[in-house]
């Protein structure tokens, strides 16, 4: 009941940024979230979905809008824990043509090679896909960063808190946070609120599917619940 009640509430009274005081989140809000212009990368990233392994693949809906936040924020160095079936570092780096660097971690060796597959020739920035325990790789890809520009966290529930762990030393004010699947459990909605409260957090986007959460000094420390259309 609560998956059907809070998305109706929130496409209600949580659109357009009604009541959002806070420039910048009220900008992420009607330009990124609710932007509803077409881009030429959609049609590469319909094409991508359509290949992808459709027990792994991220929702159409959701590689829009992550292709519309890179586009806004343009993030350079970035770390996938869980790829989506290729997808979210696909739509995370469609946003320019070179620059970038990706680091997409994957724990089953066959889902790393379809990604791969999914990947050859459709990235113009490199995206290396790595295979091992997220406990164990991201660590590694961390250090080899020092700081990354957007880190996504698609994981278990029962994971996500020690992952998150591994991130919060190498947390900066350019880092971008994203969250799958803040609400799917009890356990995950009681660690996005922890996330929500560490101390290097300011501004938290709960998006209901996603969670969002920028460490800028000066933004207000604070949560925004909306809803991603």
């Amino acid at each position: 009941m609560r998956r059907l009640i809070v998305p109706l509430y929130r496409r209600l009274f949580c659109r357009k940024g009604y009541g959002v005081h806070s420039p910048f989140v009220f900008d992420l809000i009607t330009n990124v979230l609710e932007e509803s212009r077409g881009y030429y990368a959609y049609a590469d990233l319909h094409a991508a979905h359509a290949l992808a392994d459709p027990h792994d693949r991220l929702p159409l809906r959701d590689a829009r809008w992550l292709f519309r936040l890179a586009n806004r924020f343009h993030p350079r160095r970035l770390i996938t824990v869980g790829s989506g079936g290729g997808l979210t570092p696909l739509s995370l780096t469609s946003y320019v043509s070179s620059g970038l660097h990706t680091i997409a971690l994957e724990e089953c060796p066959t889902s790393a090679d379809t990604v791969r597959t999914l990947l050859h020739d459709r990235t113009t920035s490199p995206i290396e896909v790595r295979c091992g325990s997220y406990e164990t790789e991201l660590p590694k890809a961390l250090i080899e960063y020092g700081r990354a520009d957007c880190i996504v966290l698609d994981v278990p529930p029962n994971r996500l808190s020690s992952l998150f762990d591994c991130c919060a030393r190498h947390l900066s004010e350019e880092t971008m946070l994203l969250i799958r699947s803040i609400h799917a459990t009890p356990l995950a909605r009681s660690t996005w609120q922890a996330i929500c409260a560490h101390p290097s957090a300011t501004v938290c986007v709960d998006a209901y599917t996603w969670g969002i959460v920028f460490f800028r000094p000066g933004l207000p420390r604070q949560v925004f619940r909306h809803i991603i259309v």
